[in-house]
C-alpha cells in the first residue's frame, strides 16, 4: 500500500469507507458504465443496488481532484513544459508585435501626402530616402522645377525636403514650415521656424542626446561619423517635437535657407572659407521663405547675396555653393481622384525628368519585401512552438509508466474509458490555457520594458502594448495541444487495459 500514489490511496479509502466489504465484487461491467450526474450514496447502500449513475457522479465529483493532485505530484516537469511553451508563445506575440509597429511606422509616416516628387530614380529608393532617410537619390530636382510643379491647379500644399547633412547620427532634413503644417503631429501644426539658425529636433533625437529648448547644436556635413562639422555656424533649439511613432522623431528640422546658408564657402564636401553668423542675411526670413519654392522666386543661386557686405567672401565667391536643388517635395492634393492625372503630368515635365511617386502603393511594395523576413521569423516562432508541443507529448508518454498503476486502478474501480482519456485531455488543455496566458503576460512585460529602446533606438512604438487581436493565437494552439496528447492518452489506455492491479515486481 505504501507504493500506491497518494491520489490513488485517497480514492481508495473513500471506497472503501462507502463500499465496506463490497471490492471483492468489482469486474468488468464497471468499465461500461455511463458518467451522468446523480446523488451522492451513503456507506450504507448495497453496491448492487447501485446506478450506474451513481457510481459516474463518484467518479466525476474526484475526477478534477484526481487531476489536481496528478499535477501537483508532477509540477516540476509540468512547470518546465508550460514555461517553454509560454516562452514560445511569448516570442511569436513579440514578432506579431514588432510586426505591427513596423507597419504602422511606415503607414503613419506621411498618411496625409498624396504625392513625393523627385528625380527619376527608383520609386522605392525615392520614398526610403526622402522619407525615412535610407539611401539617397541619384540626382536633385531645381528648385525652378518645384515651382512649375506646384502651379498645378491639383496642388494644395507643398513641403520641400533637403536632405545631407546630420547631427551625431540623426539626420537633418532642410525644409519649410509647412511641413508642421500638413506632415507632422498636430500639436505642431502651428509651429514655425522664429529664426535662420533654430531648429527643431524630434523627441527621440532629444531624448537621446538630452536637448532642450534654448540649447545649441553644431551640425555635419553628410551623413554617418565621418563628415566635417559646420562649427563656424551653431544652430539654437526652438522647439521639441511631439512624438509621431514616425521616422521623423529621430530627425532634426532647420529652415530650408539655412540648409543653404551652411553650406556656402563648401566644395566637394570640403569647407573653403569660414563664415560667421553674420555672414548670413537673416533679416525678413519669412518673406524670404516665400521667394524660397512656395513664393515662385528662385532662393538657391544666393552665391552672392553678401558679396558686397563682406570683404573676406569676395576671393572665394566661385567656391561659395549653396545646394543645387532639394532632393524630393510632399504634394498635398486637393482632390485624390486625379492623383493618377497628376502623376502623368509630372512624368510628361519636359524640363526636367522626374516622377511622382504615390506612397501608399509603394509601401505596398515594400511591406511585400519585408513581409517576406516576417513571415520566415513566424514560421521559425511555430517551428519553436511545435518542438515545445512535441517535447509535452514526449513528457506525457514518459510519464506513462509511472501513471499506469494509477489508471489500472481507475479503471478497476470503474472508470470508463473515455474518463481517462478525458483526464490526459483536461491536463493538456491545462497546460495550453497556462502557457498561453503566461506567454501573453510575458509579452506585455517585454513590451513595456522595451518600449523606450524599441522607440529611440529603432523609432516603433506601440500604442496599444500587446493587441487583443493575439488572442487568435489560442484557436491553434489549444487545439494542437489537445490532438498532440490523443495519442500518448489512447496508448496510456491501452496499457491500463492489460495491467493488473498488483504491483510489477
Amino acid at each position: 500500500m505504501n507504493l500506491v500514489l497518494p491520489s490513488t490511496r485517497l480514492i481508495l479509502n473513500y471506497f472503501l469507507s462507502c463500499l465496506s466489504g463490497a471490492s471483492t465484487l468489482l469486474d468488468r461491467r464497471f468499465s461500461s458504465l455511463a458518467m451522468t450526474p446523480a446523488s451522492p450514496i451513503s456507506s450504507t447502500t448495497p453496491l448492487w443496488s447501485m446506478t450506474s449513475s451513481r457510481i459516474g457522479a463518484i467518479m466525476n465529483s474526484l475526477s478534477l481532484n484526481l487531476l489536481l493532485r496528478s499535477l501537483h505530484d508532477r509540477r516540476f516537469s509540468l512547470s518546465l513544459i508550460v514555461l517553454a511553451l509560454a516562452a514560445a508563445v511569448a516570442l511569436f506575440i513579440s514578432v506579431q508585435n514588432v510586426q505591427r509597429m513596423t507597419k504602422d511606422g511606415f503607414e503613419n509616416t506621411i498618411a496625409n501626402v498624396d504625392l513625393v516628387v523627385a528625380a527619376r530614380g527608383s520609386d522605392i529608393q525615392v520614398l526610403l530616402n526622402a522619407v525615412f532617410g535610407i539611401g539617397s537619390t541619384n540626382s536633385l530636382m531645381a528648385a525652378q522645377s518645384v515651382r512649375d510643379i506646384a502651379d498645378l491647379p491639383e496642388m494644395a500644399w507643398h513641403v520641400p525636403v533637403s536632405l545631407g547633412d546630420s547631427h551625431r547620427g540623426f539626420r537633418v532634413i532642410g525644409t519649410t514650415d509647412a511641413i508642421f503644417a500638413h506632415v507632422l503631429a498636430d500639436d505642431d501644426k502651428r509651429y514655425r521656424f522664429n529664426k535662420l539658425l533654430g531648429l527643431a529636433v524630434g523627441s527621440d533625437v532629444a531624448a537621446r542626446l538630452n536637448y532642450s529648448v534654448g540649447d545649441r547644436m553644431v551640425l555635419q556635413h553628410g551623413l554617418g561619423d565621418y563628415g566635417a562639422a559646420h562649427d563656424d555656424l551653431s544652430f539654437e533649439v526652438e522647439r521639441i517635437l511631439q512624438r509621431t511613432n514616425t521616422p521623423f522623431d529621430r530627425a532634426i528640422f532647420i529652415p530650408l535657407q539655412a540648409s543653404e546658408a551652411i553650406h556656402r564657402g563648401w566644395r566637394g564636401g570640403r569647407r573653403m572659407i569660414a563664415l560667421k553668423p553674420e555672414h548670413v542675411d537673416a533679416h525678413d526670413r519669412h518673406k524670404e521663405a516665400e521667394h524660397h519654392l512656395e513664393g515662385h522666386k528662385h532662393s538657391y543661386d544666393h552665391e552672392n547675396e553678401h558679396h558686397d557686405d563682406h570683404d573676406d567672401a569676395d576671393s572665394d565667391t566661385e567656391h561659395m555653393h549653396g545646394p543645387s536643388g532639394i532632393d524630393a517635395v510632399f504634394f498635398g492634393l486637393k482632390d485624390r481622384r486625379s492623383i493618377i492625372h497628376v502623376q502623368r503630368e509630372v512624368a510628361a515635365y519636359e524640363a526636367e525628368n522626374l516622377m511622382a511617386v504615390i506612397p501608399g502603393i509603394t509601401l505596398s511594395r515594400i511591406w511585400q519585401i519585408i513581409g517576406l523576413v516576417d513571415r520566415g521569423f513566424i514560421a521559425i516562432n511555430i517551428l519553436i512552438i511545435g518542438l515545445v508541443l512535441l517535447s509535452m507529448v514526449a513528457m506525457t508518454v514518459l510519464s506513462a509508466d509511472n501513471r499506469r498503476r494509477e489508471m489500472s486502478i481507475l479503471r478497476a474501480l470503474g472508470a470508463a474509458p473515455r474518463l481517462l482519456v478525458f483526464m490526459l485531455m483536461l491536463e493538456a488543455l491545462f497546460i495550453s490555457i497556462s502557457a498561453l496566458l503566461l506567454g501573453v503576460v510575458f509579452a506585455g512585460g517585454l513590451s513595456l520594458v522595451a518600449q523606450d529602446i524599441l522607440a529611440v533606438q529603432f523609432g516603433l512604438m506601440s500604442d496599444q502594448g500587446f493587441m487583443l487581436s493575439d488572442a487568435y493565437l489560442a484557436v491553434y494552439l489549444v487545439p494542437t495541444a489537445l490532438l498532440a496528447n490523443i495519442f500518448p492518452a489512447m496508448r496510456l489506455y491501452r496499457n491500463s487495459i492489460n495491467d493488473g492491479i498488483m504491483v510489477r515486481r
